[in-house]
């Protein structure tokens, strides 16, 4: 995935996608911190909102914002927030996010393994998974009625 997959202009909201309705896969990838895990691993009976991004994206870097500033309110909800970065090294995503004073943790799938699986077509990609594990929805960016998309 490379920048020209970056969206453009106005978002449209929800996606049609063959993964909707789908099971949601889960890997163990490196996180940005060092650290290994599933990614879905510690979501379990959880809705969960997966976000595919890059460091390149300027629209990514905008709903990264959003998702900060919300991000407490989002998890008093029952909600797992997972950011992953496509395609880029642990000390690319740090030097990012700490430049940026964001203090997230980022799941890093740095040889693209989740691209083909989730049909990721652009970025930002957000993924709203119900507390069962099944892809609700799917959108490139983060909607202020997000709650909305569990139940698609």
């Amino acid at each position: 995935m490379g920048q020209e997959y970056c969206r453009i202009g106005p978002a449209s909201l929800a996606v049609r996608s063959p993964v909707i309705g789908k099971t949601a896969l889960d890997l163990v990838l490196t996180r940005s911190d060092g650290t290994t895990a599933n990614i879905l691993g510690e979501s379990q009976g959880k809705k969960v909102l997966l976000f595919f991004w890059a460091t390149w994206c300027p629209h990514c870097y905008e709903e990264l914002g959003v998702i900060r500033d919300q991000r407490a309110s989002i998890e008093q909800k029952g909600i797992k927030i997972i950011p992953v970065n496509v395609g880029e090294s642990k000390e690319n995503v740090r030097a990012y996010l700490d430049r940026r004073q964001m203090k997230l943790v980022s799941f890093l799938d740095g040889d693209n393994a989740l691209q083909e699986p989730y049909h990721l077509v652009g970025l930002p990609t957000v993924i709203f998974i119900d507390e069962k594990g099944v892809i609700r929805s799917v959108t490139h960016e983060f909607p202020s009625d997000y709650e909305h998309y569990f139940s698609k």
